[in-house]
């Protein structure tokens, strides 16, 4: 029964994190509001608190499921979808695999804070830096270009992962002290 219980879990917590990437991710009623793309985010918390395969796998394919509706059906531009995007994946599994390294998201010392900033901020610059580099290296981009490019995107980019993943850090601490919901333990597995 506890099996059962553990599957439950997952499938509440993969629709939840799923409903959010289709929200900040697809054009939506809410895509006016520009919510940053809850992807890594998701990420990161199956990472820590999810560590069967098929939890990242599932994600992953979502994602791409949602960048491709999103341009075949809401005319959402089509250029970065290039070889390139092949590589995306390994970028998300290089996130999933980074979280792992976290016992939880809910911060109970100081120790664990500069852990958890320090896993966040390290992951969500490899992301980016496979994303970007990959596109360049796949694409006719001028690789002169890419500095300027860093610097035009990488800070408001990551800015907003790094944006989602306080929240994270802020609703998952706030509910361990408060135990609102005693629904997660960080896997151990």
């Amino acid at each position: 029964m506890k099996s059962l219980s553990i599957q439950t879990k997952t499938v509440v917590a993969l629709v939840i994190m799923i409903a959010l990437m289709a929200i900040s991710r697809a054009q939506s009623p809410f895509s006016a509001a520009h919510m940053p793309d809850f992807t890594i985010p998701a990420l990161f918390i199956a990472g820590v608190y999810f560590r069967q395969w098929i939890v990242p796998a599932i994600l992953i394919v979502v994602a791409v499921a949602i960048d491709n509706f999103a341009i075949f059906y809401q005319g959402v531009s089509a250029n970065c979808i290039t070889p390139a995007y092949s590589i995306l994946p390994l970028a998300y599994l290089a996130v999933y695999w980074g979280a792992t390294k976290l016992d939880s998201l809910a911060i109970q010392n100081a120790k664990q804070f500069v852990n958890v900033v320090a896993v966040v901020v390290v992951f969500t610059v490899v992301e980016w830096f496979i994303a970007t580099t990959s596109y360049y290296a796949f694409t006719t981009a001028p690789w002169a270009d890419f500095g300027s490019y860093v610097a035009r995107w990488a800070p408001m980019e990551m800015l907003a992962v790094l944006t989602w993943m306080a929240v994270v850090v802020v609703v998952f601490t706030i509910n361990h002290y408060a135990s609102l919901v005693r629904y997660f333990e960080p896997s151990k597995s």
